[in-house]
């Protein structure tokens, strides 16, 4: 460099860009300098295994191409989808669920080490089939085998919370019309004294009972007289009316009542069953949560499967382990404890430190474009993300960064009708470290009648993503390497055909 030169760039006025030295920046800022700052951050954290894992299967000239054709056809076959709710069946009919035998939501676990607020549920549910006379009896038939225990993913169902299913429950009935696929639900309980909050209370088996014997019967009437519900139909409506369709469910339900009760009066229920049906409802804004959980299974369990497929499928949980299903992992889903609930909004008088770990099934709403990937359609559920809707927006900016598509059908209002960002992609995660949220519930670990004690996000762990790649790499050949210590997998055959 000359003299000239020097002297011309010390003389001038200094402009800076940093990028991810953000104790330089602020020294600078301290001398008067203007300093324009990059959020970057090194690939993966700069862990080189992961690095490297992240570079063979971008750049590898036969892999990559076949990743990125197989994520286009998983994303094709969401788009696809076209799951309506059929029928109403109980679980022994529509499962095949032989008696003894209850299920749970999230990765199989022992009863040794089942969160509080679903053990309670499992002899609850013991006890609504009359298995045993009080919860002493119920929990001897656990610890002795005589009750067993499975994950509601292995029958294809899904359960919000708790996510417990027993025998004659009645289960909704799902069915994918563009690939004839199908998937099970529960019923809401609603709020207050409910198995899915881990509660057992005398009132809580009557709830039980009067849906069984009642509503289930009344909607099935409905079905029959009115034809399918289109869920995705109530969703894209529901989202342009304040629901994101996980934590929120207002809307949908309201046009659900409205438009299908008289079809359950036309189907012959009564009009006394009609009435507490819209009443139970009115004060039950989580009703379609079911049906959405339903449709949403159906959907992805259509869309899982794809060789080559980076895409998550399916997230679940069970308050102790979180587990992730990828469409090119078949049926190996992949395990990694859950993060504590320290992003939620809490009831006065409790916190963290009396909260269950995140617990249910309903995260695979996430993975269809909806829930916390809809959050911007929700101005209430701002104090989740920051309290405001510009937070919202920029959380799902962010949530933009790890997938690699938007939903066709599903808008956010707020955001300029902006469509929800859809399909999560395991490589964006782990590059990133952005991983995606689940609005939901908190519930009390150790109380057996309080039941849920704040709502707000759940993060999924990073690390089941981080086991997830290497499992994935290993699949597809990227990786001769061992698979690391603490990398836990297990497999989910379905023990029934859908």
């Amino acid at each position: 460099m000359t003299s000239a030169r020097a002297d011309a760039l010390l003389g001038s006025e200094l402009e800076v860009v940093t990028a991810g030295v953000g104790g330089f920046a602020e020294a600078l800022r301290r001398q008067g300098v203007e300093v324009a700052e990059v959020d970057w951050r090194p690939p993966a954290e700069g862990d080189l295994q992961r690095v490297g894992l992240l570079t063979r299967l971008a750049s590898d000239p036969e892999l990559a191409p076949r990743i990125e054709e197989a994520n286009a056809r998983t994303i094709a076959r969401i788009q696809r989808s076209d799951p309506q709710i059929v029928a109403v069946e109980t679980a022994r009919d529509a499962l095949g669920l032989s008696d003894r035998v209850i299920l749970h939501s999230g990765p199989p676990i022992g009863w040794d080490r089942m969160c509080g607020p679903q053990r309670r549920s499992v002899l609850g549910a013991i006890r609504f089939e009359g298995w045993a006379d009080d919860l002493e009896e119920a929990g001897a038939l656990v610890t002795t085998g005589a009750v067993r225990l499975s994950p509601n993913h292995r029958y294809g169902a899904v359960g919000p919370m708790t996510g417990v299913v027993s025998p004659s429950m009645p289960l909704l009935v799902a069915r994918n019309e563009a690939f004839g696929n199908r998937a099970y639900s529960t019923f809401n309980e609603g709020r207050g004294d409910t198995l899915w909050f881990g509660v057992c209370e005398r009132t809580t088996l009557d709830r039980l009972a009067w849906i069984r014997e009642v509503m289930a019967p009344s909607l099935s009437c409905g079905l029959q007289a009115g034809g399918p519900i289109s869920v995705f139909d109530f969703v894209a409506e529901g989202l342009q009316m304040g629901d994101e369709c996980h934590a929120r469910h207002a809307a949908t339900t309201s046009l659900l009542m409205k438009r299908f009760a008289p079809a359950m009066l036309d189907g012959g229920a009564t009009a006394s069953d009609v009435a507490e049906i819209l009443r139970f409802a009115d004060r039950n804004n989580h009703f379609f949560l079911n049906f959405t959980m339903a449709a949403v299974k159906a959907t992805m369990d259509a869309a899982h499967g794809i060789p080559c497929s980076t895409i998550v499928t399916a997230m679940s949980r069970n308050g102790v382990d979180f587990m992730i299903r990828v469409g090119g992992l078949g049926d190996r889903w992949v395990v990694a404890p859950v993060r504590p609930m320290d992003e939620a909004v809490y009831y006065t008088g409790f916190g963290v430190e009396d909260a269950a770990g995140d617990i249910g099934d309903s995260a695979i709403i996430e993975t269809c474009g909806i829930g916390g990937m809809a959050i911007a359609s929700a101005p209430t559920l701002a104090p989740f993300v920051g309290g405001s809707v510009a937070a919202e927006a920029g959380a799902i900016r962010d949530l933009a960064l790890i997938t690699v598509a938007r939903h066709g059908r599903f808008r956010m209002p707020p955001m300029d009708d902006e469509k929800t960002p859809l399909g999560i992609d395991l490589t964006r995660v782990v590059e990133t470290r952005v991983v995606p949220f689940i609005t939901t519930g908190v519930l009390h670990e150790t109380d057996p009648t309080v039941g849920q004690i704040g709502t707000g996000i759940a993060r999924a762990p990073v690390e089941v993503f981080d086991r997830a790649l290497v499992a994935f790499a290993r699949e597809v050949g990227a990786s001769n390497r061992a698979e690391p210590e603490g990398l836990v997998t297990i497999t989910l055959e379905a023990s029934r055909s859908a």
